[in-house]
C-alpha cells in the first residue's frame, strides 16, 4: 500500500474545500505512475516514522490535496504534539510532493535527523526532489524491479516520477523481508550504557541523536551516533560543558556556572 495525494476532491489541482472531502489524500494499492526512482533513506528507523507519518496523514480526513495551499499541512503540524498527523484537527491542504516533504520533516524532528528536521517542504516539486532528497542522505535507486512493483520497496520508500508525482510506499515488500530489521530492534526505554558511553531510547524501536532533550529536570545532548555528549562541546558554534565526571548521577548533564564561577549541573537540586 501508499500513501497518495493526487487531486482535490473534484479532480482538480487548485480550489476545492480544505480537508478531504475523499480520495485527495489516501492509502492505495501500489500502482504504475510510471515511476522513475525511488528514494530510500538508509535509516531504517527514520523510514519507518516517514511511513508512519504518511499513513497517518492519509487516514486523517482533515488533510486534503491543494496546490495552492499546499503549506497548510506543515503549520497545522507545527500545532499539534511531536509532529503526529494523527492529530490535526484544523482542515489544511497539501499536494504529492509537499506532502511527501511535510511527513520527511516531520520524521526527521521526531527522530532527531538534523538535515530532514530543518528541511523547507514548500521548497519541493517532482522536479527537484530526487537530487534534493539525495543531498539528504537518501539513497536513490533506479533498478527496474524498484518501478515495477511493490515487491521490492521497504516502508518509508519515496516513489517518484520526475516531473510528475511523488508517493510514500507503507509497506515491506514480500521480496525483501530479510531486509527490514526496525521491527525487530527493541530497546529498553530510558538510559542505556554500553562501552562507548550513554544513550536514550525514546521507543523500544528509537533512541535520541543529533538533539538536545530534558530528562529528569535536566539538559542533555545527544550526538549524531545517539551517545550523550561529556565535558566541553561546541553545538550550533557556542560553547557548552556538560558533567564529565564518570560515575556522576548526573554524568552528562549540562552544567552551568554560579555568580561565583563553580560549575553546577543546570537544573539540580
Amino acid at each position: 500500500m501508499i500513501a497518495n495525494s493526487g487531486h482535490d476532491e473534484r479532480g482538480k489541482y487548485r480550489g476545492g474545500k480544505a480537508g478531504d472531502q475523499g480520495g485527495e489524500f489516501e492509502v492505495i494499492p501500489w500502482y504504475s505512475r510510471p515511476w522513475t526512482c525511488v528514494l530510500r533513506h538508509p535509516d531504517q528507523r527514520i523510514a519507518k516514522d516517514i511511513a508512519y507519518c504518511a499513513r497517518a496523514a492519509a487516514e486523517n480526513d482533515r488533510i486534503g490535496y491543494d496546490q495552492g495551499e499546499r503549506s497548510t499541512f506543515w503549520r497545522a503540524l507545527c500545532e499539534v504534539p511531536n509532529y503526529d498527523p494523527a492529530k490535526i484537527t484544523t482542515p489544511c491542504e497539501s499536494d504529492c510532493t509537499c506532502g511527501v516533504a511535510t511527513c520527511v520533516k516531520a520524521a526527521g524532528l521526531r527522530k532527531g535527523n538534523v538535515n530532514l528536521a530543518n528541511l523547507d517542504p514548500d521548497y519541493y516539486y517532482s522536479g527537484n526532489m530526487r537530487l534534493g532528497f539525495k543531498a539528504l542522505g537518501f539513497k536513490v535507486l533506479t533498478d527496474t524491479r524498484y518501478l515495477t512493483s511493490d515487491r521490492y520497496l521497504l516502508p518509508g520508500d519515496i516513489l517518484l516520477y520526475d516531473n510528475h508525482h511523488a508517493a510514500t510506499n507503507l509497506d515491506v515488500g514480500s521480496m525483501v523481508r530479510g531486509e527490514w530489521t526496525a521491527d525487530d530492534v527493541r530497546y529498553s526505554i530510558g538510559w542505556n550504557r554500553d562501552d562507548v558511553g550513554w544513550w536514550y531510547a525514546d521507543t523500544y524501536h528509537t533512541y535520541i541523536r543529533s538533539n538536545w532533550q530534558k530528562i529528569n529536570g535536566c539538559w542533555y545532548y545527544f550526538d549524531e551516533n545517539g551517545y550523550a555528549v561529556k565535558g566541553h562541546q561546541k553545538i550550533d558554534g557556542k560553547d557548552w560543558y556538560f558533567c564529565a565526571e564518570p560515575g556522576h548521577p548526573k554524568e552528562c548533564a549540562l552544567m552551568i556556572t554560579d555568580p561565583e564561577g563553580a560549575l553546577h549541573v543546570w537544573g539540580a537540586k
